[in-house]
Formats: structure tokens, C-alpha cells, sequence
């Protein structure tokens, strides 16, 4: 990890450090673009200890190329965007199977960035990293380093003393995701339906009453979750002026920006709202809770969705080439 004071205004960047007389004399920002995928199907040695991170709908995917080199001995740390990828993964490839992994859920609050000159990651921002198990959400810490094989893992976290790491109980490790997950479940999804920038929200009233609704039936679901249930960190999260404080001062940040899943939608990219909005519509259907507010964001981001791909699709694509020095007298335009 890579320390770096003066960072640019965007998390989604790619960092250069320019060197020549200063160590931190420059630095140039370049676009995030997506890296190669490097995944050797050919290896089956078997993989000990795993860190699945990204964006919630891509975690099958990437345990789904590895799954011949993962057993029962295995330990998978799941650090995706959004909520419920644990019980997506266990369903669709490990349901049923003797060779499924040991899991704990991640979350990290640094804000980081790939150095392509140097490649290695780069630390914008610094943050905490927390964990927990997934099976046991009450248990006390304490407890956890004596029954479960899984500190090992922790311990290895741990040792990479910028990430500070640490292992805490399942409502504890909930209430520091909340803030982005919310974020993400009530800001976003009233963007796409307006199509305005984040900063246009605090100017629109209609855009503010969406938003107070979105977020009472999220907390009309986290109080009914039966995991939840006595978890005073929970109840003083939801009750308190925190949330909206931290929705605030994140669209303060942005200001004039384009939504990211504006952006997601417009370029047929998928999105993470099953494991968001989706998360908890699934939730409060099995607690008999009626949230129609989201149950219509949801269906209308997934609209925008399939409405933006096959105008993607409609496009003629066109390929430009050289004209063979040999052929230009066919195609040079003659004077009128």
C-alpha cells in the first residue's frame, strides 16, 4: 500500500506518480479502465485463502472460475458491494455441496486506486477494514477466536498493518457497510429516475420525499431483521441523524457529477440492485412488509436497464480502416 496525500477528486482513477526531482512532486490521473482478467483456468492447485471483492453481480462469476481449486478446508472473504451476495453465491454454486468453503464477509472503508507504473495499488484515502462470520452474527469476538479456524485468515489481514483490520461481531460490521449500501439504495435510484446530477436532489422537494421514503422502509426492514434483533448499535444507526448527515455530505462531494448508475445503465453495464434495493425487498417480503417504494425503484432501474442495452444493440457498428495505397485511385473523390 502505497500512502498519497493530495488526491484527486474522484476515487475512480488510476494514479501515475511522477518522479523527477520529488517524490511526490506530481501525479497524473488517468481513466479507470478495466483491467485484463488474469485468471489461469488451467491451474488447479488449491486455493487456502481467498479475497472475492468488486461489485455484488460479479461474485459468482469469479468464484464460479475458481470453484475445482476451492474444498471445505478454503476460506472465501467476501468483500463485494451490497448486500446478500453470501446466500447468491451459497444458492447458485455451492448449494448442496460437500466442498463448500468457510466464508466471512468483508468491508472496507479505504479509498484506493490502481498505479499502473508501479503495478500496485495505490491508498488515496485511509480507512478501516472490518470483518465477520457469517454463521455466527451474535456471537462476541472473544468467542470467535476460539472456535473457529478462521482468526488464521484474519491474523494474515491483520499482519498488513495499513488495512487495519478487524474482526467484530456481525451488527457491529453491518452498521459500518450501512452508510455506502443506503447511499447507494435511496441517492442513486431517485437520480436515474429524474436523470439529474447529485446536487440537484437537495434543490428538488419531490426528489427529497422519494428519498425520506426509500430510506423508512429500508429502516422499517432493518429493524425486523430477526439477526438484528437487540443490536443497540443498529437501532441507534437508524434512529439517529447519521444517515441523512452522511447522505448530505457525500452529495455535497459530488455536487454536479453524473450519477454512477446513470452512467452504469447508459453504457449497458450491469447493475448491483439485487444487492441493494433488491436485498431488501427480499428481506421484507419474508417479514410481510410492504415496501412499495422500492419494489418500483428496483423494477425501474431494471426498465432503464434493458431499454439502454437494446439501444446498444440497435447501433451499426462501423469500422474504419485504411484505404491500400493501391486501391485509392477507386475511392478518391473527383473534383466537380
Amino acid at each position: 500500500m502505497l500512502g498519497w496525500r493530495s488526491s484527486p477528486s474522484s476515487k475512480y482513477r488510476n494514479i501515475q506518480k511522477v518522479r523527477p526531482h520529488n517524490r511526490r512532486s506530481a501525479a497524473n490521473v488517468e481513466a479507470n479502465l478495466a483491467m485484463p482478467r488474469a485468471i489461469t483456468q488451467s491451474d488447479d492447485s488449491r486455493i487456502e485463502q481467498l479475497v472475492v471483492s468488486g461489485r455484488g453481480q460479479e461474485a459468482v462469476e469469479a468464484l464460479q472460475s475458481v470453484k475445482n481449486r476451492i474444498d471445505g478446508n478454503t476460506t472465501v472473504c467476501l468483500m463485494n458491494n451490497g448486500l446478500g451476495v453470501l446466500e447468491d453465491v451459497r444458492k447458485k454454486i455451492f448449494e448442496g455441496s460437500d466442498a463448500a468453503p468457510n466464508f466471512l464477509l468483508g468491508h472496507m472503508s479505504h479509498r484506493l486506486a490502481f498505479n499502473r507504473t508501479y503495478d500496485a495499488v495505490t491508498q488515496l484515502k485511509q480507512g478501516q477494514t472490518k470483518l465477520t462470520f457469517a454463521e455466527a452474527p451474535r456471537m462476541r469476538v472473544k468467542d470467535m477466536h476460539k472456535v473457529e479456524s478462521r482468526p488464521n485468515f484474519v491474523k494474515t489481514l491483520e499482519e498488513a498493518k495499513d488495512l487495519h483490520t478487524t474482526l467484530t461481531p456481525f451488527d457491529q460490521w453491518l452498521r459500518f457497510k450501512l452508510p455506502t449500501v443506503i447511499f447507494d439504495s435511496v441517492v442513486e435510484p431517485v437520480c436515474v429516475l429524474l436523470d439529474m446530477p447529485y446536487q440537484g436532489l437537495l434543490q428538488n422537494p419531490a426528489a427529497q420525499r422519494m428519498m425520506h421514503s426509500l430510506l423508512s422502509e429500508i429502516i422499517q426492514v432493518l429493524e425486523s431483521m430477526p439477526e438484528l434483533e437487540g443490536s443497540t448499535v443498529i437501532r441507534d444507526y437508524v434512529h439517529s441523524k447519521g444517515i441523512r448527515k452522511f447522505m448530505y455530505s457525500r452529495i455535497m462531494g459530488k455536487r454536479s457529477q453524473p450519477s454512477q448508475l446513470v452512467r452504469r445503465i447508459e453504457n449497458g453495464l450491469p447493475t448491483d440492485v439485487e444487492y441493494l434495493n433488491g436485498y431488501f425487498l427480499r428481506r421484507g417480503q419474508k417479514l410481510g412488509l410492504d415496501l412499495h417504494m422500492n419494489l418500483m425503484m428496483r423494477d425501474m432501474i431494471k426498465a432503464k436497464h434493458s431499454q439502454a442495452i437494446e439501444r446498444l444493440n440497435s447501433f451499426i457498428p462501423v469500422e474504419e480502416t485504411s484505404v491500400p495505397s493501391h486501391l485509392a485511385f477507386r475511392y478518391r473523390t473527383m473534383p466537380r
